[in-house]
């Protein structure tokens, strides 16, 4: 049997995280703030989002146990759900997807900690990036796959937590049309993972042969 393939899985989770998403929300989020409070926004958004998606890589599974949902009827329903955000993200409108106007200007009365709500969740790791991490779960069954998935995670959280740090440089080299641009590329790629996602747990639900 093969091994999981931590490079489409990696993949995955780097689009569905999308931290080219979060560069234009946290520099609005964040235009009244000193540079230290800026620095402790992303800080608390990296470790936010590994949290939440490291506890969804372990517990995902257990909780859809509990509800008597398979893994192949999570598939359809994650596989859908990251359908709408690929077709979203292609036509480079992703951050409606992943949060409401009404929690953005929840956001920036500053009654809330915008480094957890919004932008760990439900922006990062939101429903879409929970069901990759459970379908990569499924996947990564071994003690040595799942250390393996949790280091990809922490990876990725370092990354977005430099992305928020460089927020106003990317920003100003990307510009809007080449942050549209690689929106839409992006986008792309996640639908092509979202018909995985959808073949396959159609096979698993209705027993058909590989």
């Amino acid at each position: 049997m093969n091994g999981p393939d931590y490079i489409k899985i990696t993949t995955g989770l780097f689009i569905v995280l999308n931290p080219l998403v979060l560069i234009p929300v946290f520099l609005a989020l964040t235009a009244e703030m000193t540079n230290r409070q800026k620095r402790m926004v992303a800080i608390t958004t990296s470790i936010a989002v590994f949290v939440i998606m490291t506890i969804t890589l372990f517990l995902g599974q257990h909780l859809l146990s509990f509800f008597g949902i398979t893994v192949g009827d999570f598939r359809i329903a994650g596989g859908l759900l990251i359908l709408l955000m690929a077709i979203t993200m292609a036509r480079a409108k992703d951050e409606e997807m992943r949060y409401s106007d009404k929690e953005h200007d929840e956001a920036k009365t500053k009654d809330t900690n915008i480094g957890v709500i919004p932008l760990a969740t439900p922006l990062m790791a939101g429903p879409a990036a929970m069901s990759v991490a459970i379908i990569d779960a499924e996947l990564c069954s071994t003690i040595e796959s799942r250390v393996i998935l949790v280091a990809i995670i922490a990876s990725l959280c370092m990354l977005l937590w430099l992305a928020m740090s460089l927020a106003g440089e990317i920003g100003r080299f990307l510009g809007h049309t080449g942050q549209q641009l690689l929106t839409r590329i992006m986008g792309l790629i996640l639908l092509a993972l979202s018909i995985e996602f959808l073949t396959t747990g159609i096979k698993q639900v209705f027993n058909l042969s590989p």
